[in-house]
């Protein structure tokens, strides 16, 4: 069935004109390159070219051998090419392109084009258009039946069989991320049938669910996405965690839902701060919008903000192991620490890349600093500076983490405003100082590790650093700038470092 040409025009709609896009001419090579293959454009291409949205990936179906079929694309293009599935013959071709990031290829469904739309995830991607049709695309586009035309419309995610999931369960997780990324709602009828097969979840390749869940944390309205998806289990599915901060005792803990509560409710502030720089940080909201852009060190489909607000989500997640009574008194000492380890365990199984972990781990294992910072509402010069060593370029990641952990608990009756106002005053003068320092010019080096082991008859080792480290700080206080100053500062440290570190005449 083609799709009504009036409805195609429809400017309210906003369909793209084809011939513009520069889609169009990757698509006409692929077609020259198809001779003797049954070859349609299917789903999210043809979906975004008709809501005007840029497309980054075409995804193509083919009658017979997929697998020859792929590797001639691939070759042609000079492309890598990795199966994704050789069960369901799926194949990605990675294009070294600016304009379509990927071509992925899979093999009909059944036996025809009809068919293979009605095994497809939701109404919306259940369209296909031959390739040697796509110059006449408002004439040419089928799809699997008029609730496709319907849900477009009304902006609504619906599956379209009730064995979508059955077939490829991650197709849970992509509800959510296309009802976000679109702005589209979940059907009910969806949305039950996430519920009744949330278990599925855990038959997934586990990479697959970190690329879609990272896609969702990047999206500006996550947190809402991930209490919807809690109604339906699915969240509790794919963390096992999650679980068990919803089994820990809730009377031990402020809030009213316990530590489930408090961790989402970490996670909304985080993305409300994210969401609302300037207001938060109004002298450095420049500076934390080019810090919180450059996601370029982490995988892909992984942001620093996605990132930020994973930690955010189980900052606590140690607590019920570490909780004990002390004079009377729950305390869950290291936490942090224990918490951090967990998190790595769980980002491994997720499949993540090592610097992702790592960031995750660090912002979890310090999220308690700028609290024990800020507790005396002065900061001093000297604390601030061991601060920033100590966290580096995790430093405004850490206070947003930190002023999300106090803001989870503006709702309870022991909040205070006051406590919250000097906390946030504290952290914004924090930042103020670490990009004044950030975008100073750098300190004159006015001594080395070669100097001080000469100078004090020391061998190398970490003592080095510390002692180089006092003199760094000492100049960042202004306290210092000479060479004949940092020796001097030296000797007064010495005795403290050869004590800490052992040193002894002996091993000098």
């Amino acid at each position: 069935m083609c799709w009504p040409e009036k409805w195609l025009f429809d400017k309210k709609f906003g369909v793209t004109t084809i011939a513009k896009t520069k889609i169009v001419d990757i698509i006409k090579r692929i077609n020259y390159l198809s001779e003797g293959f049954e070859v349609y454009a299917v789903g999210g291409v043809l979906r975004d070219l008709l809501l005007s949205r840029e497309c980054n990936d075409i995804d193509l179906a083919v009658n017979k051998n997929a697998l020859k079929y792929s590797k001639k694309i691939a070759n042609a293009f000079e492309s890598r090419l990795i199966t994704l599935n050789d069960t369901n013959k799926t194949y990605r071709i990675r294009l070294k392109n600016d304009v379509v990031e990927n071509i992925d290829i899979s093999l009909f469904n059944g036996e025809t084009i009809e068919q293979d739309l009605q095994s497809r995830d939701f109404t919306i991607n259940a369209m296909a258009l031959k390739l040697r049709d796509f110059q006449d695309f408002k004439r040419r586009i089928i799809f699997s039946g008029n609730n496709t035309l319907k849900d477009l419309k009304s902006k609504m995610i619906n599956i379209v069989s009730i064995r979508a999931f059955e077939i490829d369960p991650l197709r849970m997780l992509r509800a959510f991320r296309f009802a976000a990324e679109l702005n589209f709602g979940v059907s009910q009828k969806t949305f039950k049938q996430v519920k009744r097969d949330a278990k599925l979840i855990c038959g997934v390749a586990p990479e697959r669910i970190k690329d879609e869940f990272f896609r969702i944390l990047s999206i500006r309205d996550s947190a809402n996405l991930i209490k919807e998806m809690d109604k339906c289990k699915l969240i509790s599915e794919i963390f096992h965690e999650i679980k068990v901060m919803k089994k820990a005792s809730k009377k031990y803990y402020y809030h009213p839902g316990g530590l489930f509560q408090h961790s989402f409710e970490t996670l909304e502030s985080t993305e409300k701060i994210l969401n609302n720089l300037k207001k938060y940080f109004p002298e450095n909201h420049t500076d934390f919008h080019e810090h919180f852009e450059n996601s370029s060190v982490f995988s892909k489909n992984v942001t620093r903000k996605g990132l930020l607000k994973f930690a955010a989500f189980f900052h606590d997640n140690a607590k019920p192991e570490t909780s004990k009574f002390v004079n009377g008194k729950m305390h869950f000492l290291g936490h942090e620490k224990l918490g951090a380890e967990k998190i790595k365990k769980i980002m491994r199984s997720l499949k993540s890349s090592k610097k992702d972990i790592e960031t995750v781990s660090f912002l979890i294992k310090y999220h308690m600093r700028p609290s024990t910072l800020t507790r005396n509402i002065v900061v001093t010069k000297k604390a601030a500076l061991r601060f920033f060593r100590d966290i580096g370029d995790n430093v405004p990641d850490i206070l947003i983490l930190s002023m999300s952990d106090w803001h989870s608990y503006k709702k309870l009756e022991t909040f205070s405003p006051t406590v919250l106002k000097l906390q946030e005053k504290s952290a914004r003068e924090l930042v103020k100082y670490y990009y004044e320092l950030k975008n100073a010019k750098p300190l004159l080096k006015i001594i080395d590790g070669n100097v001080i082991m000469k100078k004090f008859n020391l061998k190398p080792g970490p003592w080095i650093g510390e002692l180089l480290n006092f003199v760094f700080e000492a100049q960042q206080e202004g306290k210092i700038s000479k060479t004949c100053e940092a020796l001097k500062l030296i000797s007064l440290k010495l005795m403290r470092v050869k004590k800490k570190y052992r040193i002894s005449a002996l091993n000098i």
